[in-house]
């Protein structure tokens, strides 16, 4: 469901973007459509408000560390925002490239930084990531910790169930969108950063809102399958495994959001200028009104458009130029919608 446009408590401002670190950041269906239940009288530990907080979470037999960061004048309850890393990344690294903890304070909502398992990789050596990339040596479910780091943020300080939101860069990105297929119960909305898919056998149990953004001179996730990815330059697994990361990285990543506007019935796709190099298709018309948006930034590379990096150049495709922030327009895109029917 779609809110009032100023509804909540909702301040203007621009986001400061903070030094950036390069994080390659991917990647299922269950769902209820009952709204989900907020506990009434809810406060935060006064110990977490207005500090970065460091945390641990056994999900699945497996260890997560997240960051947790509570503004000092949170929304009672506030929304949630879990913002994923990508491959190599961590959840520190996140927090400093996106420059989403100065929105929290800003905007009064909660902001989740996760880390993913450590993970040996005969791809890529020992990184951390998410599932859904074909990386994965170890038994995990990143979907379930989703879900379990949900419930225990719930626990900790006062936040609204109904609106979760997930955001990520190349393989968080990914991952956000394969919450909308295995988290639809406690997913309102997405924004996907430098990758998105679409995951075989998806099949999203109700219409979720999702954003994206991508650079069309991406060199690590290639906008289409002109270009091969660099992560796939020089490395020494089989056959059958390098034919695998051909066909992830081959996608043609607009046409990934458009099978969800599939799957969601979009009525309309409707393409125009944004800003003086980024496009905008926006699917409306959706079951359960809701909205797609894919923004498409002309000449820009593998990067968080927004961000310090993004601005001062990027070695993964040419950078983008000062327009779209992914962190401004990711949380204005996704505050729009609440599970509430």
């Amino acid at each position: 469901m779609r809110l009032p446009r100023h509804s909540g408590r909702c301040r203007s401002g621009p986001v400061a973007c903070v030094a950036a670190l390069l994080v390659l950041g991917a990647a299922a269906c269950t769902s209820t459509d009952q709204a989900a239940e907020t506990p009434s009288g809810c406060v935060a530990d006064a110990e977490l408000v207005g500090a970065h907080s460091r945390h641990y979470l056994t999900s699945g037999g497996n260890e997560y560390e997240y960051l947790l960061y509570v503004p000092v004048a949170a929304s009672a309850p506030a929304p949630l925002v879990l913002n994923f890393h990508g491959l190599g990344g961590d959840g520190a690294g996140q927090a400093a490239y996106t420059g989403y903890t100065d929105l929290a304070e800003a905007e009064g909502f909660v902001a989740v930084h996760p880390s993913g398992i450590l993970v040996e990789s005969s791809k890529w050596g020992a990184t951390r990531n998410w599932e859904g990339i074909g990386a994965d040596t170890i038994s995990r479910d990143d979907v379930q910790f989703v879900s379990d780091l949900i419930d225990r943020i719930a626990a900790q300080t006062c936040i609204d169930l109904n609106r979760v939101y997930a955001t990520g860069f190349s393989n968080g990105g990914y991952f956000s969108a394969h919450l909308v297929c295995g988290l639809t119960d406690r997913i309102a909305a997405t924004f996907s950063v430098g990758g998105i898919s679409h995951p075989g056998g998806c099949q999203p149990a109700r219409p979720v809102a999702m954003g994206a953004v991508h650079g069309t001179a991406d060199e690590v996730v290639p906008f289409d399958n002109s270009r091969e990815s660099v992560l796939l330059k020089g490395v020494q697994i089989d056959d059958e495994k390098v034919q695998e990361l051909g066909e992830f990285f081959g996608e043609i990543i607009p046409d990934e959001l458009a099978q969800f506007a599939t799957e969601f019935n979009c009525a309309t796709a409707t393409e125009t200028r944004f800003d003086a190099v980024t496009w905008l298709t926006r699917y409306t018309g959706c079951d359960g009104d809701i909205e797609l948006r894919f923004y498409a930034i002309e000449g820009a590379g593998h990067i968080w458009p927004g961000s310090s990096w993004a601005k001062g150049g990027s070695k993964n495709g040419a950078a983008s130029a000062d327009g779209i922030s992914a962190t401004a327009q990711g949380w204005a895109f996704m505050s729009q919608y609440s599970l509430d029917r």
